[in-house]
């Protein structure tokens, strides 16, 4: 990465024989985290140093703003937008409906506040891949080649759509389509099936001691996909039990050890930063997640404590 920013290294045009890939890890409103990493590898100068970009879930929101060059747009998203009841709302289970407004997202924030420009990413010299989990085929699907605008936008609302949250399934192409983080939980793994040699992973989870159990929320979400499609459960828990046995241990083994084939790197907020809740509504907190992402990829990058810089910085851009 340094290397490239150093030679002012453009897609397609490499000097190397390097596949360099970024997988964006979302969460819901904890896709606050890797939105602000984006941020500070914008900020940083690294944005045209990555081939091909992998996300799911709120993570690939916030990738299709990196590949528009406007990677402020999300932070502000999360701050502004998505902490009102426009967006989430509890109280619509008394009324029979789900409380999390995926088509406000798309149809309101994404349209019109904060305009994505979808025909961009797809014409960008970086190719985003977008996780989806196939509810019909009880598999995780990874899709690059995107038709038109609309293609794309059902792709990003498809990997958005968190189950416990919103009701049912939605269309994609021509199957039932759920969040893409539920059978396959990081995007890393695409980057790997991809042939990248080396990965920058943004994981969304602050590092802390590794958890080897599933736990009761687990097993409900479990219940609860059962219902929606035979099978789907079954394949949530083994994701779960894959993420929380192979994936979390390689990524933190990746931290110190830039030595293995392919080279990976995966960054996250630091120890004793508070995770922050799939459906957070508080704006401090979400702010704190935000300046605790920044701080990581200034940390790695510039080698300095920059805590009070970075903090600034984040609460500059959420005005």
């Amino acid at each position: 990465m340094l290397k490239r920013r150093a030679e002012n290294s453009q897609p397609g045009q490499r000097a190397d024989n390097c596949k360099l890939g970024v997988a964006v890890e979302g969460g819901g409103i904890r896709g606050v985290v890797s939105a602000a990493m984006l941020c500070a590898l914008e900020d940083l100068g690294f944005d045209d140093v990555f081939d091909d970009i992998y996300a799911c879930s709120s993570g690939a929101i916030n990738a299709s703003y990196f590949l528009n060059r406007r990677t402020w747009f999300p932070l502000t998203i999360y701050f502004d937008d998505l902490t009102t009841g426009e967006f989430l709302d509890f109280r619509r289970l008394l009324r029979g409906q789900a409380p999390m407004d995926i088509d406000f997202v798309f149809d309101e924030v994404l349209e019109k506040r904060k305009p994505l420009g979808y025909q961009k990413i797809i014409d960008a010299p970086q190719p985003l891949h977008v996780m989806v989990t196939d509810v019909d085929h009880l598999r995780a699907v990874v899709v690059a080649d995107f038709r038109e605008v609309n293609d794309l936008r059902s792709a990003l609302r498809a990997s958005a759509w968190l189950p416990l949250a919103t009701k049912g399934t939605t269309q994609f192409r021509d199957y039932a389509a759920i969040d893409g983080g539920i059978i396959r939980f990081h995007p890393y793994r695409a980057a790997l099936d991809d042939n990248c040699t080396h990965i920058l992973s943004l994981s969304t989870r602050p590092i802390g001691p590794p958890r080897s159990k599933v736990s009761l929320m687990n097993r409900y979400t479990m219940t609860r996909l059962e219902k929606m499609r035979a099978g789907l459960g079954d394949r949530y828990i083994s994701g779960v039990t894959e993420y929380l046995t192979k994936d979390r241990p390689f990524l933190a083994k990746s931290r110190k050890d830039l030595a293995s084939q392919p080279s990976v790197l995966d960054i996250a907020p630091n120890p004793g930063t508070a995770e922050v809740k799939r459906n957070e509504q508080d704006r401090r907190l979400i702010l704190d997640g935000a300046a605790a992402a920044f701080e990581s990829i200034y940390e790695i990058f510039e080698l300095r404590d920059v805590s009070a810089l970075v903090r600034f910085d984040v609460v500059d851009r959420c005005r």
